[in-house]
């Protein structure tokens, strides 16, 4: 197989393990253990009521928190898991790409090759 082919063929594989994209979040999981101040609840002597949050930090230095319910951390830890999965897949059909301008084979977006051969 040629080369440029070969690197065509490569770009195709790698975007087949995109996530999909309405399973993705940016963030962070964070477990917290709370104590709620009743002085006859179980958290006031054991190590507290766990509450999970997912949490984004934004440009500025602005967090926002969301509260996660037990039942959905694993759809949460799947979504973090998915946006380091879809940011893993954009580098390398970057690089790739790169490589192929810089090999002068890619298309004028018309349809009509440009640069060598």
């Amino acid at each position: 197989m040629n080369p440029k082919k070969a690197l065509i063929l490569r770009r195709q594989q790698v975007l087949k393990d995109l996530p999909p994209l309405e399973e993705v979040a940016r963030g962070s999981l964070i477990e917290r253990h709370l104590r709620c101040g009743n002085p006859g609840c179980h958290c006031a002597q054991d190590e507290g009521h766990r509450a999970f949050y997912l949490a984004v930090s934004f440009s500025k230095g602005r967090t926002e928190q969301v509260t996660v319910p037990v039942a959905l951390v694993p759809v949460v830890r799947r979504w973090i898991d998915n946006y380091k999965r879809l940011w893993a897949v954009i580098e390398e059909v970057s690089g790739i790409n790169r490589d192929l301008l810089r090999r002068r084979w890619i298309d004028g977006g018309d349809g009509t090759p440009r640069g060598r051969k």
